[in-house]
């Protein structure tokens, strides 16, 4: 008689089953379970994303039946794959960095997936755009360079950003990560709106900011750069933020670490 037993390749567990189908499920689940995941869990990232199967699948540059398979315990991600969704479990913010990276979309299908994705910004983030649009229209590229700013001026003084926002290095200059999820959102939720002054496109702030969620150091913070910026041009900030250390010794794309706050001087490199 012969018989087939199951054994985790970690912990030498042996399984012991009715049938060979259950048995493989509880195996493959006892597999996912080691990174924090199972079968019920990998659907749960697809749904958390408000995304269907083919627009999950879509994002991902994979196929519908590739997602079909996994959700129904059909068959166990590649490494690849399964890395793809430990990266998702963590934070579903990662799927931004999918879509940037995915150079096979259409921006029909970029947008059409990005419009359904709700993005992760906090309410105090939110105030922030707020409050520099305050009776102001700004151009994306000036408003990047505010952000980044305010963010480090903060931390270099009292430790810490003012909005959950990371920046990092783009061709002109320090910019918000997933800049273009997060813009989505604020315009998606009515909080920004847009207009043409036939030269740029001007963000426009259509509510008030809520200055119950700042204390007094970051309105401090935030005043002193919306003065030391007013009526600066999109091209004047980005020469100026060229010459600060951290985006210098930053990759492209990469994120600029706040350990170069102690390098950030709004007073040089005008």
């Amino acid at each position: 008689v012969e018989d087939h037993i199951f054994t985790c390749p970690f912990c030498q567990t042996e399984y012991d089953f009715d049938s060979l189908d259950d048995g493989l499920y509880k195996v493959y689940n006892a597999y996912l379970k080691l990174y924090n995941l199972s079968f019920e869990k990998l659907k749960e990232i697809r749904e958390s994303l408000n995304l269907s199967q083919e627009l999950f699948a879509m994002a991902l540059g994979w196929s519908k039946k590739t997602i079909n398979r996994y959700e129904n315990a059909e068959s166990l991600p590649q490494k690849e794959y399964l890395d793809t969704y430990i990266n998702l479990a963590k934070s579903k913010n990662y799927i931004y960095t999918i879509l940037s990276n995915n150079k096979k979309l259409a921006n029909s299908e970029y947008y059409k997936i990005l419009k359904r994705i709700n993005v992760d910004i906090d309410i105090k983030t939110i105030n922030v755009f707020l409050y520099i649009l305050d009776e102001v229209t700004l151009n994306r590229t000036q408003i990047m360079k505010y952000l980044f700013a305010i963010d480090f001026e903060n931390y270099k003084n009292f430790n810490k950003p003012i909005t959950s926002l990371k920046h990092a290095h783009g061709p002109y200059g320090p910019i918000v990560n997933n800049q273009d999820a997060l813009f989505n959102f604020l315009i998606k939720h009515d909080y920004l709106n847009i207009m043409s002054d036939n030269e740029n496109i001007l963000f426009i702030a259509l509510e008030k900011p809520d200055l119950n969620l700042f204390d007094p150091n970051d309105i401090e913070i935030m005043n002193k750069i919306i003065s030391k910026f007013k009526g600066k041009s999109a091209v004047k900030l980005s020469n100026w933020s060229h010459t600060f250390k951290g985006w210098i010794e930053t990759a492209n794309g990469a994120i600029i670490e706040y350990d170069y706050a102690k390098y950030f001087d709004i007073e040089k490199g005008w």
